[in-house]
């Protein structure tokens, strides 16, 4: 039954609200996520460019000592040939000479030897028998045209595990371009890593030296186990040529069981390559904190945001509430909840200009409870106010949501029921007054019983307002009334309609 106002405006009203405060709420934390992610990836770049700058001041470091043996290397190639016409007691003075002075300007130099073409030595810097290197792989190299100065594979040393060098060397050749000796200089790779120390890189960084296929020369802070073996990784990434400076390097790999972010850069025109690399968790620790920090505060802003939106909605609803209470207040009889008469007259001078513009039928129902007034003397004022709501709330109960109930005045009702002919209104108020004389009400320990008459009336073509149909039910009642109480009266639609006094009150009213 429609006995309250229209509600959905306020109830979209604090939907709007929650769905602000959640939008709002959605988008910081959807925002704070982007930033997040952004920050994180800018983080690991400027890690990578950093250890791309740190590799290429190693690489020049490396490259610079590596530059300064290969220009000894060939000063020895060019004195070499200045040593042909000497006597052989002198020669091999010359040759402890020459190779005591590299020895005493190259700290790296570990060890010295000048071998024949076909590796036969002719010199060296150990006071004992001369090595075994005719199978050498330099020796090879150079037998087979290398020109270029070759570098070897880091080895170690028989007598001392710990110690580790590589040997470099460079072929001299006759005027003919043919191989006539070999110059090799054993590198000390522990001299190599002081060169770090006065390196200033951030804490955790790791410094490596490769060849092109991934072999490790070096690798700092100390991890000597590693010096030998092969990054599986570098050994497949072979995109850094010769032409080119240094790059930015993904990960190098998890050999220290840590995922790293690296920088490479080229060891000039040697085939080495340096790397610098930092843990990803100590390239990320200042996005950590950020994130921590940016994180609660926008989850401590998110909340602060739930908060005010649930503070609003509540308050949203509180309105609404009192809204509603107010509305029920200005429309509704308190003591039985149906409507009062000036809600019920817009609403039926509404329903009856609806069904006129449509053509369908409208009936109205008059209802007035019997002998109320022996009930409340009786019984008391008490048992007339049981009365009145008893029998309103049996009534609501049996009625449509169209359908249109007041409480007119005193112990009178006004039904309206739409799409509903005088018939299909007769059956209603049957059923009403049925169900009215089956109560069985109680006061003060006293149970009583009610019965009620009822006036039918339905629209006629020549209505011209709700009024008319009002009059020919009022008159309806009168009758059952007057027949003797507790029965259904129909309209006799022949029935004239006043325009005297009666209209005049009902036009008051309405």
């Amino acid at each position: 039954m429609n006995a309250n106002l229209d509600i959905h405006d306020s109830k979209g009203q604090t939907l709007l609200v929650l769905l602000a405060a959640g939008c709002l709420t959605l988008g910081m934390i959807v925002s704070s996520v982007i930033m997040a992610v952004t920050n994180y990836h800018t983080t690991l770049t400027l890690a990578r460019e950093n250890t791309r700058f740190i590799s290429s001041l190693v690489a020049a470091e490396i490259g610079m000592v590596l530059v300064d043996l290969e220009g000894r290397l060939r000063e020895i190639g060019t004195l070499i040939q200045t040593f042909s016409d000497v006597r052989p007691g002198e020669k091999k003075h010359q040759w402890d000479n020459l190779i005591h002075t590299i020895r005493a300007r190259e700290p790296y130099a570990h060890g010295v030897v000048v071998t024949d073409a076909q590796g036969r030595v002719l010199a060296w810097n150990g006071p004992d028998d001369p090595p075994a290197i005719l199978d050498t792989d330099y020796i090879r190299a150079h037998q087979n045209g290398s020109e270029e100065m070759f570098v070897g594979a880091p080895q170690r040393n028989p007598q001392q595990s710990d110690e580790w060098s590589f040997d470099i060397s460079l072929g001299a050749r006759d005027y003919r371009g043919e191989l006539t000796h070999v110059v090799a200089i054993k590198v000390a790779l522990e001299h190599l890593l002081r060169i770090f120390d006065d390196l200033d890189m951030p804490q955790d960084t790791n410094i490596m030296i490769t060849n092109l296929d991934g072999l490790i020369y070096l690798i700092a802070p100390g991890a000597e186990e590693l010096i030998g073996h092969t990054v599986t990784a570098i050994a497949q990434d072979k995109d850094l040529e010769s032409g080119e400076q240094s790059e930015t390097y993904g990960d190098v790999s998890n050999m220290r069981g840590q995922k790293m972010v690296a920088g490479r850069t080229r060891v000039s025109h040697f085939p080495l390559q340096a790397f610098a690399a930092i843990p990803v968790d100590t390239a990320l620790t200042s996005w950590y904190r950020h994130a921590l920090l940016y994180g609660g505060a926008s989850v401590a802003m998110a909340f602060v945001v739930s908060t005010m939106g649930v503070l609003l909605v509540r308050g949203q609803l509180k309105l609404n509430r009192q809204g509603r209470e107010l509305a029920l207040a200005a429309s509704t009889d308190m003591l039985t909840g149906a409507l009062n008469r000036r809600a019920f007259t817009a609403a039926a001078h509404r329903e009856f200009a609806r069904e006129k513009r449509s053509g369908a039928p409208l009936s109205c129902v008059m209802m007035d409870l019997d002998h109320f007034k022996m009930i409340n003397d009786t019984y008391g004022h008490t048992a007339g106010d049981i009365t009145l709501n008893s029998a309103a709330q049996f009534i609501m109960s049996r009625l449509r949501e169209s359908d249109l109930f007041c409480r007119y005045g005193g112990e009178e009702f006004l039904l309206l029921l739409p799409d509903t002919d005088q018939d299909g209104a007769a059956v209603v108020a049957e059923e009403l007054r049925k169900g009215l004389a089956g109560l069985r009400l109680e006061n003060a320990n006293k149970s009583f019983s009610i019965t009620a008459s009822f006036g039918v009336a339905e629209k006629l073509p020549a209505d011209t307002s709700v009024i008319d149909v009002l009059i020919r039910a009022d008159q309806a009642l009168y009758r059952a009334k007057d027949e003797g109480r507790n029965r259904v009266c129909r309209s006799s639609n022949s029935l004239a309609t006043p325009k005297g006094d009666e209209a005049a009150k009902w036009s008051a009213d309405f």
